[in-house]
């Protein structure tokens, strides 16, 4: 395991996310500095006050002296308010700017980058470890500008007062060393596992509330919980384990310092008692010494601290370094001619068996294209790679004859609107769920959406109408509600470029119709991609594609295909059958 020292604080992570405050720290550590000359005062003072008041009895001093030390600790008060309050506000402003950063670039990740990492563990380090991150400004930074130049005035003080007392007092930091490094080396260690386990703990929520209808009908409500209690065990135990850790370096400082006074009041007292130093010597060393070891003991438990953000910040430097979606430089605003596939193939991984082999097709401006085939046949993937959630592993695929990795990436997508089986809702009110891709549209433009995706009446109903939350999925809605919205929101984007997966494969006879009806308004002079069981939208098809085992095995219309085709007959008496079963 590495080492960490002092030095980490100059490594370029740290520094990346302490730069932007670099000028709160700054002004915070001015305040430090005087906070700590104030503390050096403090303990300069103690030998005249002990020798000229109680020794000499030169009680003259009395009448201005308490008001210095007031004026001494009241400024170190101010100093040190102010430097904690810099430097705790840059912290919260730190984890702020980070969570802002690490969730934009978390919604700029490819979709095959997403799919590698559960949901649990993305949310952990945006939400876990950026709040751990807090305290590299909040706790280790502040800890090393406020005690170590108190550190140093203080030894400054005794050393000049007696070195020989002092270095006596300081036999026990070797201890205190070795056990701090001990300590953080180990925190780290457990804190890695313990934001694992937080990670997983966040996922089984996720899939809690997501995978409630699943869990429920399998009645594994009892086996989700004993996951949940053993996962959330092992990270009790993981923290129990830091917190153990942290608190036997405190009691090593405290023996240490035990040590350390104790020398300090036999050397030194038989030094007084020989007359070899008065007693403001003794205690002038003894106070500068006893000040010593609370700075000290700061500076070791933020030591262990620093470890915990240094593997806080490893796990936030490896989303943040994910790669991003590439996008192309050339502006692509309409869309005017073709969409063509070019000898397309694709694998998901880089040893995994082709989904897609040898895809060449071009399909017009205008054309309603379906795609039938058995599950597992590349129908998903073949459109998935139009809007650039993948990349084919071998061809090119071309808009108006540019090949899509060369075009803007936003522009591509504004081009393409998607209704699919698994309707996404965001956990907002329907006029936001409809808006989603337009949110500069007019209430009456959300409302006309609504009305030709045939959503408004039962939109109308709510007591909240448009402003009704949805909750998380929209999942207090029926299958055709959220259909219907999905397709309002399309309707309302009006793009050229349509893709239906699926759209009506999961519905009830009484929804599928309405939301035919309104796919039929959605269709309407667009280029139409469709993988669908609707019998009549695949009749009405310009061309069917049928495909198996990630080939395109024939193409046509519905009459001819029913002639030639034996995979499309079969096919399509099954969705017969299927059909004339639901009616």
């Amino acid at each position: 395991m590495t080492k960490i020292s002092i030095a980490n604080l100059f490594d370029p992570k740290i520094i990346g996310l302490v730069r932007p405050y670099y000028g709160r720290v700054l002004a915070a550590l001015l305040f430090s500095l005087v906070s700590s000359g104030a503390s050096g005062i403090i303990a300069w003072l103690v030998k005249p006050v002990i020798d000229s008041i109680f020794v000499d009895k030169k009680f003259s001093m009395l009448v201005w002296l308490p008001f210095v030390i007031m004026l001494l600790y009241a400024l170190r008060g101010t100093c040190e308010m102010i430097y904690s309050y810099l430097m705790r506000s840059s912290g919260i402003k730190l984890v702020r700017d980070l969570r802002v950063r690490l969730y934009e670039h978390l919604l700029h990740l490819p979709v095959l980058s997403l799919g590698k990492e559960s949901s649990g563990k993305m949310i952990s380090r945006i939400l876990t470890d950026t709040s751990l991150a807090q305290g590299l400004v909040s706790d280790t930074l502040l800890t090393v500008f406020k005690e170590v130049p108190t550190i140093i005035v203080l030894l400054g003080v005794a050393f000049y007062r007696r070195w020989d007392i002092t270095l006596l007092a300081l036999v026990g930091l070797p201890l205190i060393v070795s056990a701090a490094n001990r300590v953080a080396r180990k925190v780290k260690a457990k804190r890695n596992l313990a934001q694992q386990s937080a990670a997983t703990l966040t996922h089984f929520i996720s899939e809690a509330s997501v995978g409630a209808k699943v869990i429920k009908i399998f009645v594994n409500e009892e086996g989700q919980a004993a996951h949940f209690r053993k996962t959330s065990q092992s990270n009790y135990s993981q923290e129990t384990k830091i917190i153990r850790y942290k608190e036997i370096a405190k009691l090593i400082v405290d023996i240490s310092t035990g040590i350390g006074v104790a020398i300090v009041i036999w050397y030194g007292g038989n030094l007084v008692a020989k007359g070899i130093i008065t007693s403001g010597d003794l205690f002038s060393s003894l106070g500068a010494v006893v000040m010593i070891f609370n700075p000290v003991k700061q500076v070791g438990r933020s030591y262990a601290v620093f470890h915990e953000i240094m593997a806080a910040t490893d796990r936030i430097w490896w989303l943040e370094t994910m790669e991003a979606e590439k996008s192309g430089d050339i502006p692509l605003p309409f869309f005017q001619k073709e969409i063509r596939y070019d000898n397309v193939s694709h694998r998901y991984r880089g040893d995994g068996e082709l989904v897609l082999q040898g895809i060449n097709l071009t399909i017009r401006k205008g054309d309603v294209v379906a795609i039938v085939g058995p599950s597992g046949a590349g129908k998903t993937t073949f459109i998935d790679l139009l809007p650039r959630y993948y990349d084919p592993s071998e061809g090119r695929i071309l808009i108006d004859g540019h090949e899509l990795p060369s075009v803007r990436l936003k522009d591509l997508r504004k081009l393409i609107g998607l209704v699919s089986q698994d309707i996404v809702l965001f956990n907002d009110t329907i006029r936001e769920n409809i808006a989603f891709g337009s949110p500069e549209a007019q209430d009456s433009e959300v409302e006309k959406a609504a009305r030709l995706a045939f959503a408004h009446d039962f939109i109308a109903e709510f007591p909240d109408g448009y402003n009704t939350m949805l909750g998380e999925r929209g999942l207090n809605l029926s299958g055709g509600q959220r259909q219907r919205i999905a397709i309002a929101r399309a309707i309302l984007k009006n793009p050229p470029i349509l893709i239906l997966d699926e759209a009506t494969s999961a519905l009830d006879a009484v929804s599928e119709a309405l939301v035919q009806k309104a796919l039929e308004r959605l269709m309407h002079d667009r280029t139409t991609i469709v993988v669908a069981h609707r019998l009549s939208t695949i009749r009405n098809a310009d061309r069917i594609l049928v495909m198996d085992h990630g080939r395109i095995i024939s193409q046509g219309r519905h009459e001819e295909l029913l002639e030639k085709s034996q995979t499309y007959k079969e096919l399509y008496l099954s969705y017969s059958e299927k059909k004339s079963e639901s009616c």
